[in-house]
Formats: structure tokens, C-alpha cells, sequence
């Protein structure tokens, strides 16, 4: 929806101010010269995290999160994994666990974490809805 309206928005000459359009394709300024970024792509939600390891000096990162696919944490997790697991200047790693995991399975994964890393920030399952279809 976002592309399309933002496409023919364009087309048109007309503003176009998305409230929360991800797909990174919009960050095409020729293409989608009329629109203004309100919330960001999920791209830059890597590029952003980078950013503030590359200024707090943090090179060994590890990401926790579930599978569930279509999430807005997985939708987040992806472009950071996208930008930190291919560089040679961090150390990354992403375990993902099973959205049933026990206590134990978790307790299992942040002392993995921990030992990998000086510092630990966790989200929440419940925090984490269900990406709208």
C-alpha cells in the first residue's frame, strides 16, 4: 500500500506523510520525491543501532529474539542482523528461540549472552505485537 501510494502520490505532485511506511524501497528520494518520512524504514533501524554500537565502541553484540516471523521485533532484528552479521568489526550473534521457550531455555540464553558480552538488553515478548497483515 505504502509503495503504490507513495508512487502515485508522487505522480501526482502531491505531500504524501506516511505514519509508519517500513519498506526501505521508499527511501528513494527520486522516486518518491512528494513524501516525507515520518517513522523510518526497517533499514534504518540497522543503520541506527550500528550507529550507536559504533559510538558507544560495543563490537561483541548478541540479539535475542523469538521466530515469530511476522512480528515488528522480527521486522526490527532482521536489518540489524542484515548490518552487524557480515561486518568484521563486530562480533554478532543472533540465537532465536522458540516462542514457547521455558525458563530455563531463556535463562540458558542470557547466560550465554552474558558471557559474550559486558552489557544486556532484552524486549519483552509481550512488548512485541503482531505485525498487522
Amino acid at each position: 500500500m505504502c509503495v503504490t501510494g507513495g508512487y502515485l502520490m508522487s505522480f501526482w505532485n502531491r505531500p504524501f506523510f506516511p505514519e509508519f511506511c517500513s519498506d526501505s524501497t521508499l527511501d528513494d528520494s527520486t522516486t518518491y520525491d512528494t513524501m516525507v518520512r515520518i517513522g523510518g524504514s526497517w533499514e534504518g533501524v540497522g543503520q541506527t543501532f550500528k550507529a550507536v554500537a559504533g559510538y558507544f565502541g560495543w563490537t561483541h553484540i548478541v540479539m535475542i529474539t523469538d521466530d515469530m516471523t511476522r512480528s515488528y521485533c522480527w521486522y526490527g532484528a532482521k536489518p540489524i542482523d542484515g548490518v552487524l552479521s557480515n561486518n568484521e568489526n563486530y562480533t554478532f550473534s543472533w540465537p532465536i528461540l522458540d516462542p514457547a521457550a521455558t525458563d530455563q531455555e531463556l535463562d540458558a540464553a542470557l547466560q550465554q549472552a552474558r558471557a559474550r558480552t559486558r552489557g544486556l538488553q532484552t524486549r519483552l515478548r509481550r512488548h512485541c505485537k503482531q505485525r498487522p497483515k
